[in-house]
């Protein structure tokens, strides 16, 4: 560590950066608690954090980030939606096949031309830009001992909303056929949970939040006694501000601890 305490931008986690005030109740819903698809309100946030409501707006966006989002049905259908202005084209026909016949998806082969090589890779992209595939660890190829290792090649796998589009329109890229996305497969389900059903999802990820303010206190502590802080006005604003929170954080977590609403 270079400096005695870093400044509070490297000290603090981007999602740090503003400590949310001290509670406010209000009439109305505190738009913290809106779903960011639809802008009603989450009941997996209100579980968690009922009538809290910070009047700075970078402290609502913090709090919003703890949001179970990537569990919540809700957000399943804002994604599926969005795939109706989405075109595939040959690769990415082949890769989501591909990817749908195993758990991985290499992209490239041995021997491939480099200009295939780099549409598969462009397709790629664009897939997972539309959520329906993610990179992942390439499988291992069997070798033992000092055998040589082959190189590793990019590989991606569906997503959960991939999976879905495979369940849904499976048969039209099967077929060859253009896409109809008004027109899923019956019986195909949307990934994700209702967000009635989310609080313990919500409440983990605060939990999370409070542990890792905790661990970057810490971390502020440790650095400041290592060396003499040249900057004792700094040290103090740091600390302060993780102690508040984290102080909230508690506060917050304290009464949520109860039986999980179902």
């Amino acid at each position: 560590m270079h400096q005695i305490v870093p400044k509070a931008p490297d000290v603090v986690a981007p999602s740090h950066h503003v400590m949310p005030e001290a509670p406010v109740l209000r009439d109305r819903e505190p738009a913290m608690l809106a779903c960011s698809q639809t802008g009603a309100p989450c009941p997996a946030l209100q579980a968690v954090f009922g009538s809290l409501a910070p009047t700075d707006d970078t402290a609502r966006a913090w709090l919003q980030g703890l949001a179970p989002c990537s569990a919540c049905v809700v957000s399943a259908q804002s994604e599926r939606d969005k795939l109706r202005h989405l075109r595939l084209g040959q690769r990415e026909r082949e890769i989501l096949l591909g990817a749908a016949a195993s758990d991985a998806f290499i992209l490239t082969e041995p021997g491939m031309s480099r200009s295939i090589s780099a549409a598969r890779r462009r397709a790629a992209l664009s897939l997972g830009k539309a959520g329906l595939v993610a990179s992942v660890t390439p499988p291992k190829d069997g070798r033992k001992g000092n055998a040589p290792r082959s190189p590793a090649r990019a590989t991606v796998a569906l997503t959960d909303l991939g999976r879905y589009v495979m369940a849904a329109y499976g048969r039209y890229l099967a077929a060859g056929k253009p896409i109809r996305w008004t027109r899923p497969a019956r019986g195909a389900s949307l990934p994700g949970r209702d967000p009635s059903d989310l609080r313990n999802e919500a409440l983990a990820r605060t939990e999370t939040a409070l542990r890792d303010t905790l661990v970057e206190l810490k971390g502020v502590l440790i650095a400041a006694i290592a060396r003499p802080q040249k900057d004792p006005a700094l040290l103090d604003a740091v600390t302060r501000h993780l102690e508040r929170k984290a102080t909230l954080l508690k506060a917050v977590l304290e009464p949520s601890r109860g039986p999980a609403r179902t």
